[in-house]
């Protein structure tokens, strides 16, 4: 009895190391982040998240312990065999979760998740965000890491898990018992509350929490989660939410609406919007960034009206494609724009522009049905569609991600010359996605950091070009160029995920039919530019009830990710966790209200399951 009860010990003893060293290899891999935590940080990683990682070990040890209970009727030939598979299986899954949680976090902040499927269907898109060394290397530590273990378990189990020999009644009752106990450590103990997120977390610091978890468990509990598809934000009554967010809207009225463009009543204005994917403020200048890194973005700033607090509404692709063309904001954890079917009632900004007889026109780079990208845009009815599909195959080659941003923008300007006005043109930029493969090399250096920014100065520079052949154009008098963003990212930091600095991104008015060179400071967010521009040309817009004027009396921005959400008033930004249900973020002695925002994430959310 003594011996299998040992045994049994030291199979839960072997998660527990795979485990452990799956938490340091997060805390090396991100070994930026981790440098900059306390002593008592760091080991409180390991201490606060044992008890997750407890859980999670014994989750694994269910069906084997059952295995044990009923050898009395099965042959420890069987026992022996199956529990190996079972080990084998778990650790290449185990471990390949481990290689996508360390390449995906510096990209996405959030541990691995279920959200990942909602990118998988197109392996040959998600190829292009990885080189051939990252697969290697991936490979490489997640086949040390199978083999390994399995050393481990064939050196602690010589014979198998269960020796040969018969089994006692009263050692198979004990075992039985012992699985039926198991329930408390994964429930996390005998508190009223099962064991959850924030049983873990014990810094103010979304890093520290996030590094403590387990990233198995997280990743089953995220599974569960989409299962259930409920909603994540149920804070009140659906009637008070309703209620609250309502009383908002109707509060939330036209304040005083500058005119920031000339109309003629005889022409219509043309439309460049120009996207520029994982552009941040913190690269130009003019916006409070880093000088020399944008220098063309920075020039067009003094030429032009900007926007110094505009938000992105997540930190993916697909959520600011989402929020900028279809004035719907991000979800938690995914996009409406994953779900053709849902996103199919929005009215997208190239429709109004399809309204007025305008020649609509859609340019992108990489494969356009990455994302849902291309069911998105046709849903929009863009006119003509310029994709990586429309070059040559050696230019589709030339970077991981599709044809390089120099290209796009020299067959948008070939385009200009023969466009009939009034055209309405968006242009999605592609090379400063990872891996920041671009044909140009201002900044050296082999960190991520390093390699995001000399793929925004090349994008930067293509677009310098661009704008520079434009201007010499006719067109440009009766034109309105627009120049933003999909999202914000981590670098240049430091900036945490939480941290409305990761969100803010360049929104710039420019062209000939700019009226005056402004600075607006109000807070404006990603999911209003369709509205506001419309306005601006003088238009009505279809109902959307996340989407409003950028002129309105209670100016505010969200912005949403895996595990929480922000919140940006005049007074100040406010950031709400997920995990302890509470706002763990807020300037001190500022009195705002925090039931609208709660209500505005629970109305959001409701619209979206309900669609």
């Amino acid at each position: 009895m003594s011996l299998q009860l040992s045994r049994f010990f030291k199979y839960f003893l072997f998660w527990m190391i795979f485990f452990l060293i799956a938490k340091a290899l997060f805390l090396i891999w991100n070994f930026e982040t981790t440098s900059q935590l306390s002593v008592a940080e760091f080991f409180g990683i390991f201490w606060h998240g044992l008890k997750m990682d407890v859980s999670t070990a014994c989750y694994l040890l269910l069906l084997p312990g059952l295995l044990l209970a009923f050898r009395i009727f099965l042959p420890s030939k069987f026992v022996n065999r199956f529990v190996y598979g079972y080990t084998l299986i778990f650790l290449i899954v185990a471990s390949i979760l481990i290689v996508l949680d360390l390449g995906l976090y510096p990209h996405w902040g959030t541990r691995v998740n279920v959200t990942l499927f909602n990118y998988i269907d197109d392996p040959v898109a998600i190829g292009a965000s990885i080189s051939l060394g990252d697969v290697l290397l991936g490979f490489l530590l997640g086949s040390s890491l199978v083999v390994g273990f399995l050393y481990l378990f064939r050196f602690i189990f010589p014979e198998g898990l269960v020796r040969s020999g018969d089994i006692k009644w009263g050692t198979a009752l004990l075992q039985l018992f012992l699985v039926a106990t198991l329930i408390l450590p994964i429930r996390g103990g005998l508190d009223t509350s099962p064991l959850n997120l924030s049983s873990v977390a014990f810094s103010s610091k979304l890093y520290v929490n996030q590094a403590a978890s387990n990233y198995l468990w997280n990743f089953a509990k995220s599974v569960e989660k989409r299962k259930r598809f409920s909603n994540p934000c149920a804070y009140m009554e659906k009637d008070e939410s309703l209620r609250i967010f309502n009383e908002f809207q109707k509060k939330d009225t036209l304040f005083q609406r500058p005119q920031l463009i000339r109309l003629n009543s005889e022409k219509q204005p043309n439309v460049i919007l120009i996207i520029l994917e994982s552009f941040t403020n913190k690269v130009i200048a003019p916006l409070g960034g880093m000088h020399g890194i944008a220098s063309n973005l920075d020039s067009l700033c003094t030429k032009s009206t900007i926007f110094t607090s505009f938000y992105s509404t997540g930190n993916r692709s697909d959520r600011g494609i989402s929020a900028l063309l279809g004035g719907y904001p991000s979800l938690l954890s995914t996009s409406i724009m994953v779900y053709p079917e849902k996103s199919n009632g929005l009215t997208l900004l190239p429709e109004y522009f399809n309204r007025k007889n305008y020649n609509t026109s859609f340019y992108y780079g990489g494969d356009i049905n990455f994302y849902n990208l291309k069911t998105f845009v046709l849903k929009g009815n863009f006119g003509k569609l310029v994709t990586k599909a429309d070059f040559s195959s050696e230019l589709g080659r030339m970077s991981k991600w599709g044809v390089p941003d120099g290209y796009i923008f020299e067959r948008a300007t070939e385009d200009l010359k023969i466009e009939k006005e009034p055209f309405m043109k968006t242009i999605y930029t592609i090379s400063s996605h990872p891996p920041y493969d671009v044909p140009f090399s201002k900044f050296s250096g082999n960190s991520n950091e390093e390699k995001y920014l000399n793929s925004v100065a090349y994008t930067d520079s293509c677009l310098g070009a661009f704008i520079d052949s434009f201007r010499k154009s006719p067109l440009w008098k009766n034109t309105l160029l627009i120049v933003t963003s999909d999202h914000g990212t981590l670098p240049p930091g430091p900036t945490d995920i939480t941290d409305p600095a990761s969100y803010l991104i360049p929104l710039i008015w420019s062209g000939g039919v700019v009226d005056s060179l402004q600075r607006i400071e109000t807070i404006t967010q990603q999911v209003d530019l369709g509205t506001s521009l419309v306005h601006q040309l003088g238009w009505e817009t279809d109902s959307a009830p996340f989407s409003k004027d950028f002129f309105t009396s209670q100016p505010h921005a969200f912005y949403m990710l895996d595990s929480g959400w922000g919140y940006v008033v005049p007074e100040g930004f406010f950031y709400f966790d997920q995990s302890s249900n509470d706002f763990v973020s807020k300037p001190i002695g500022k009195s705002v209200d925090l039931f609208f925002p709660k209500a505005y994430m629970q109305v959001l959310h409701d619209d979206f399951i309900n669609r």
